[in-house]
């Protein structure tokens, strides 16, 4: 009996001195801070002083080992920044995520240092005029003016983050600083900022970066609905749904993006044509056209887009004006020039088949009407050296042709 108890008066003495000696930690990182010379390598030695009572059980629950974390490193960013001003070279993604880190030590401090008051019966006791639950706190009036007094270094930070094509750390900052900005945020008394709405767009930018369409959908849709919603922000929008191959929304704000902006890029009535035309919906997609060649009667693409139409709708016949129109105003429209010219490969074979010609005969009557298609294939193979209709048509025409030249080039210019 006595040696259990020996045993277990040993065991509570050595908890004690454990505990002692992660409270101990605190105190000394608290200590090594004090000095006049601090500098980026000995705010590190006392975080690492601090490091171990993070996820100790005795101090890892305690909002003074947090609070004192994110003083650390708030005044380490603050160095970084001092050495900067100065002329040193600084390490921007060190001193970055110095401040991230801050952040988020800032946020445990608060969690845990917010503690409700509760009456006898062990209900919170209710501010009368707030409505609120009452709390007591004793570090996050410091923790929390830490945090506003950095507000816009958070913003800062992604920038130069994002710069150095840092991502994750570009994505963080900047979400830390639109939380610390919303109205819906823990920390309450910042009030909401404008710049908000153009962060989370280049946050959306990020996640983008990072592949995770999804997430950037969401974060393009608050800056549109938060006041940021100029042409960039439904073009990148625009670009994820349709990787995600969301149809439903690529049309639908396609449709704001063209009542925004009209017919300024005509990338929103060509998504709007095309939805018109898989539904069938000639008349609809046609009254869209007339209404905007109306207001941009220059446009090429407008243009193309009516003879594709009517070709839908119709014949490439019917179309033709509206192709030919279209490389009158532009000859470097790749589309339009091979729309005109399967205008007349068309003509040739529909000729080549309904002809009670042959051999000889048949090549006099076909072959003046292939080599009117050549130029405009040719042109447009020149702008767009991808396109395998094209490449396909011309090897056609060359091997009717005899152009064995010709035919030999164009199958060594793959």
């Amino acid at each position: 009996m006595k040696r259990f108890t020996i045993i277990s008066v040993c065991f509570v003495l050595s908890l004690s001195i454990g505990m002692a000696g992660q409270q101990l930690a605190v105190n000394e990182a608290k200590k090594a801070i004090t000095g006049l010379t601090m500098t980026v390598d000995s705010y590190n030695k006392a975080f690492n002083k601090l490091k171990p009572a993070l996820s100790n059980d005795e101090t890892k629950d305690r909002a003074e080992t947090w609070a004192l974390a994110s003083r650390i490193k708030m005044e380490q960013y603050d160095k970084y920044i001092d050495n900067r001003r100065v002329g040193k070279k600084i390490d921007i993604m060190a001193m970055g995520h110095t401040l991230i880190d801050a952040y988020d030590y800032s946020i445990e401090a608060l969690k845990l240092d917010t503690v409700r008051i509760l009456d006898k019966k062990g209900q919170p006791v209710i501010d009368k005029n707030s409505k609120r639950p009452k709390v007591k706190t004793k570090f996050s009036r410091e923790v929390a003016n830490r945090l506003l007094a950095h507000h816009d270094n958070f913003r800062i930070v992604g920038s130069e983050l994002y710069n150095i094509k840092d991502w994750d750390g570009a994505y963080k900052a900047w979400d830390s600083y639109c939380e610390l900005a919303s109205q819906t945020s823990d920390l309450r008394w910042l009030k909401p900022d404008s710049l908000v709405a153009e962060v989370r767009y280049y946050q959306g930018i990020t996640a983008w970066q990072r592949a995770d369409t999804i997430d950037a959908v969401r974060l393009f849709n608050i800056a549109r609905r938060t006041g940021y919603d100029r042409k960039d922000v439904y073009d990148y929008t625009l670009v994820c749904l349709t990787d995600m191959g969301n149809e439903t929304d690529v049309v639908r704000l396609a449709w704001e993006a063209f009542i925004k902006f009209g017919t300024s890029d005509p990338q929103y009535i060509r998504i709007l044509i095309n939805d018109y035309v898989s539904r069938e919906d000639y008349s609809g997609a046609n009254d869209l056209l007339d209404e905007a060649i109306e207001v941009n009667p220059e446009d090429d693409e407008l243009q193309n887009l009516k003879g594709l139409v009517i070709e839908s709708q119709q014949n490439i016949y019917e179309a033709l004006p509206y192709y030919q129109r279209c490389i009158e105003l532009n000859d470097s429209n790749a589309q339009g020039q091979f729309n005109v010219g399967r205008y007349f490969y068309n003509k040739a074979m529909e000729t080549r088949q309904n002809s009670t010609l042959y051999g000889k005969r048949l090549a006099n009557l076909v072959n003046p009407i292939y080599r009117e298609a050549l130029p405009y294939f040719e042109k447009a193979l020149a702008l767009n050296p991808e396109n395998e209709e094209v490449r396909n048509a011309l090897r056609d025409i060359y091997y009717k042709l005899g152009e064995a030249d010709k035919l030999q080039a164009l199958e060594e210019s793959r």
